[in-house]
């Protein structure tokens, strides 16, 4: 699957809550928030997925949007100030209830990490290959 069919998949998901998509102008101020902070950049595909929906939701799972100006969508720097990834040059996209999803620019994967002892589930260089694992669908 790629991103696009994802995202397909996604609009026609009634159980998963869907945030408004971001703007290009919320997504160039957070995307330099992230660098200001250290925090790795995502990938293009993690912004073509906030044009469409600036973060995901299903029963406590997130994939996080940026700038998202709603309480039910966590945001992206505030979450990784808060939860530092262990990875150097990396940046916490999601998270469930057990698992992080967290990329890294050193080998430019997406790594699922257990929150609890930083453990790596598994990892995979497609971002549709691991939401849906976050987002437990």
């Amino acid at each position: 699957m790629n991103i696009q069919e994802l995202i397909d998949f996604l609009q026609q998901n009634d159980e998963v809550g869907r945030n408004k998509p971001s703007t290009e102008v919320k997504i160039a101020m957070g995307t330099l928030k992230l660098k200001q902070e250290g925090f790795a950049q995502p990938l293009p595909d993690f912004y073509k997925l906030l044009r469409k929906f600036n973060g995901l939701s299903n029963n406590g799972c997130f994939i996080l949007g940026i700038n998202t100006e709603s309480t039910m969508f966590p945001e992206l720097l505030d979450y990784n100030l808060r939860h530092r990834p262990d990875l150097p040059e990396a940046v916490i996209l999601g998270y469930n209830d057990a698992f992080q999803l967290v990329y890294s620019a050193n080998d430019e994967k997406y790594h699922i990490v257990d929150k609890d002892d930083g453990s790596e589930e598994g990892s995979s260089d497609n971002l549709a290959d691991v939401i849906p694992y976050i987002l437990h669908i």
